[in-house]
């Protein structure tokens, strides 16, 4: 299976990597300077992998037409133009490791629907300023299939990942989970910008772990809107925070940011990763796309739409042409 990933970032990084170490045709498609660095020094991963993985790189995502599977780990805002270019071949599956709901939707446009992964990843990572990727996160990568036809190789492809040393699993209710993992980013991401600190820090602290539940609650009342049912679980679950009152909501954060603080002490959103430099934080992807669709169907959500308008005061805009 010759797989291509869309993306030369931290997480795009993590998965080339590891592919490339377990033996897997593998290429990365990055922009400037980013393809450059990664092509003359390679991928260096550090923190739970040490390795340097010499994948090649290209900046023209051409390349992915040729492949059997195609990633898409770029930044949502960046992406529409790539992913409406590309001419996969013939049974090539494609899926997407970008943050919110809409991104199946612009695979099928292109790969077709049956053609098409739901994906959760979990995994996470940090770029740093020597151009390393710090690996600070395995949870699992999450696959499953939005057709039928794409089942089996949904089970091969998440058997290529857990052999190659990322945690995968396959479910059945993927757009749940996807729906599910959305509720919780949208909080996540707005508390991480307005706090800039690590995710254990403001989950932990009593003040801000009343605004995630807060967030959390109200994305579950867009959820139940949008007619999906959400997954309830351990851990951060919008669907766990609005089953109880919010003082047991408020307990479940801070719950989990001690698990954090023992698992990931210094994991940080990447919307977070990106505002320290400077970058544009998909911010209308992420808590734009669910404030807009609570105007569209009549939903009163003021801690959204609050949190909605301070992150998209403080985020740079993105760059015309991006």
């Amino acid at each position: 299976m010759r797989t291509v990933i869309l993306g030369g970032g931290a997480l795009g990084s993590i998965l080339a990597a590891h592919l490339h170490r377990a033996g897997h045709e593998v290429a990365l498609v990055a922009r400037e300077p980013r393809a450059s660095l990664l092509a003359r020094e390679g991928i260096r991963i550090t923190g739970l992998l040490e390795v340097t993985a010499k994948v090649p790189v290209h900046n023209n995502p051409a390349i992915a037409n040729d492949a059997d599977l195609v990633i898409n780990a770029l930044k949502t805002y960046q992406s529409s133009a790539v992913v409406r270019a590309l001419r996969p071949k013939r049974g090539a599956v494609g899926f997407s490791v970008q943050n919110g709901v809409f991104k199946n939707e612009e695979l099928a446009a292109v790969f077709g629907v049956e053609q098409v992964l739901g994906a959760i990843a979990l995994v996470s990572g940090e770029v740093m300023a020597d151009g390393s990727t710090r690996f600070t996160n395995n949870d699992p990568l999450y696959l499953g299939s939005l057709g039928q036809s794409s089942s089996q190789r949904c089970e091969e492809i998440s058997a290529m990942f857990r052999e190659a040393g990322i945690a995968s699993e396959v479910s059945a209710d993927i757009r749940e989970m996807e729906w599910s993992k959305y509720t919780m980013f949208v909080a996540l991401f707005c508390c991480s910008l307005l706090t800039r600190q690590e995710t254990h820090r403001f989950l932990s602290h009593p003040k801000s772990a009343r605004v995630v539940a807060s967030l959390c609650r109200e994305m579950a009342q867009l959820a139940k809107a949008e007619g999906v049912m959400l997954r309830s679980g351990p851990g951060l679950s919008a669907a766990a925070m609005a089953e109880v009152d919010v003082e047991t909501a408020v307990g479940i954060v801070r719950e989990a940011g001690a698990q954090f603080a023992r698992k990931a002490r210094d994991h940080k959103v990447s919307g977070l990763q990106d505002l320290e430099r400077g970058r544009p934080t998909e911010v209308e992807e992420i808590a734009g796309y669910a404030y807009r669709r609570s105007e569209q169907l009549g939903l009163t959500l003021d801690t959204l739409r609050t949190c909605y308008h301070l992150c998209s005061a403080i985020s740079p805009p993105v760059p015309i042409g991006s």
